[in-house]
């Protein structure tokens, strides 16, 4: 799931970025127009990327697509200079849906309202989904992938310690969306409930260190933000524009504390530990409770790990709320194709043929409604590990919270990801999150103008 592994970025030369480009579709024996998709070269996205051209072109002989495709990191600084460019050649481009705001207030996508009707707009996406694809009230970008967040138990770990674990999906279990609402409704832990059981299960014996709990992304804004929403905080103004009296508020400093509790008071959290080592401390059950996403299910599968996928926790007098969010599609403002672009953005993100290959070949929770109500009604979601999409459905339609929509977000995010690193390590949350909320503002300054 790259998109969850957000580092920060350095937009250098694109001469030092090695690109690959691939023609799809043999010519055609009359003209077409080639629409050009900047996009992701890794995992099985090329893969996903042919299958869902191929069709498109078999209903499209007018138009024909190819891609130039890129590592992650790669691709941001390749959007960065064709976009400041303004270069023509491009037409649809990758977008980190966080990235929305950024690309929209430098003039780098085109609204695409006009290419859906107001009946699409309305209803194919997951509210958060769309939101997330909008900015000051034009849809920018549309979704292509969702994500969402579990925590992961490990079964063996809590019988060993005699304790009763919390109410999850496990092996052998039939579920449906009824039984999944209730266990997301009735039986979901609190932050409370897990801090007191991971100190029970922190402990050193014959095999080691075992921890009560761990992040994956430890310190990160998407793996974080939940907390504060959690209490009713927000990171930033409406607008985007604001920090101060958001980051550091009352809530935020009241989450930042658990978390520094979590490492430096209770030690149920390991310190030192990257979010690309973190999910080995699970399979290699050093960890009880793991906080991480849906793609993290065939990794524990192969690995032998007995698990069960419970719902994310919450604060006690709070609200439950997950993370969410993945690529979605945007069309370049400076395109000489943007009606041939758009008919394949649109059959790619909302028309039902095109996202159910889309949805087939990548294998990551959907954003569009129809999709998620037929992983409902399929029967191979019913048995564990595949119905653990089941309550990734009901995290995206009831508690996903998009990340702040920002022109300023990379460097909220970089400022979150420092200060948050800073109290794991045990800066005083009181201190540390003014600091960080006053950076944030001083560089959003340069949109308030």
């Amino acid at each position: 799931m790259l998109t969850r592994l957000a580092a920060p970025r350095c937009f250098c030369a694109l001469s030092a970025v090695a690109a690959v480009a691939f023609s799809l579709t043999p010519a055609l024996a009359v003209a077409a127009t080639t629409v050009r998709w900047l996009t992701l070269s890794e995992g099985n996205w090329v893969d996903s990327a042919k299958k869902i051209i191929a069709a498109f072109e078999a209903r499209n002989p007018d138009v024909t697509v190819a891609i130039d495709s890129y590592p992650f990191r790669q691709l941001f600084e390749a959007i960065e200079l064709r976009m400041k460019a303004q270069d023509p050649d491009v037409d649809l481009i990758s977008v980190d849906v966080p990235l929305v705001a950024s690309y929209s207030a430098r003039g780098y996508l085109a609204a695409l309202d006009e290419y859906f009707t107001p009946e699409e707009l309305e209803h194919t996406w997951v509210a958060a989904s769309r939101q997330a694809g909008t900015y000051q009230g034009k849809f920018m970008a549309a979704p292509q992938n969702n994500s969402t967040q579990f925590m992961y138990v490990n079964l063996s770990l809590f019988r060993e310690a005699g304790l009763t674990p919390p109410a999850c999906l496990t092996a052998g279990q039939t579920a449906t969306p009824a039984t999944v609402a209730t266990l997301a409704e009735k039986d979901r832990w609190t932050w409370e409930q897990v801090v007191d059981a991971a100190k029970k299960l922190t402990k050193t014996g014959p095999a080691g260190q075992v921890w009560g709990m761990e992040f994956h992304q430890v310190s990160r804004l998407y793996q974080l933000q939940a907390l504060g929403e959690s209490l009713g905080a927000r990171l930033v103004a409406d607008n985007g524009l604001k920090a101060t009296g958001y980051f550091d508020s009352e809530a935020w400093k009241k989450a930042a504390k658990w978390y520094w509790s979590l490492f430096n008071e209770w030690k149920v959290s390991p310190k030192g530990v990257s979010p690309e080592e973190s999910p080995n401390w699970f399979t290699d059950n050093k960890v009880a409770m793991f906080i991480g996403g849906e793609w993290h299910i065939p990794i524990f599968e192969k690995a032998g790990v007995n698990f069960g996928i419970a719902p994310h926790p919450y604060f006690a007098g709070g609200k439950p709320v997950t993370g969410t969010g993945s690529w979605h599609l945007g069309l370049n403002k400076a395109s000489r194709n943007k009606e041939a672009a758009a008919k394949f953005l649109h059959y790619i993100t909302a028309d039902e043929e095109g996202t159910r290959i889309w949805f087939e070949s990548q294998g990551q929770l959907p954003a569009t409604q129809k999709l998620l109500t037929a992983i409902e009604q399929a029967p191979r979601y019913a048995v564990f590990p595949e119905c653990a999409y089941l309550l990734g459905v009901y995290e995206a339609r009831h508690t996903a919270v998009p990340r702040p929509q920002t022109p300023g977000y990379l460097q909220l995010e970089d400022i979150f990801a420092s200060t948050f690193e800073d109290i794991r390590n045990g800066s005083d949350p009181n201190e540390a999150l003014p600091t960080a909320a006053r950076r944030v503002d001083r560089f959003l300054a340069q949109f308030r103008k």
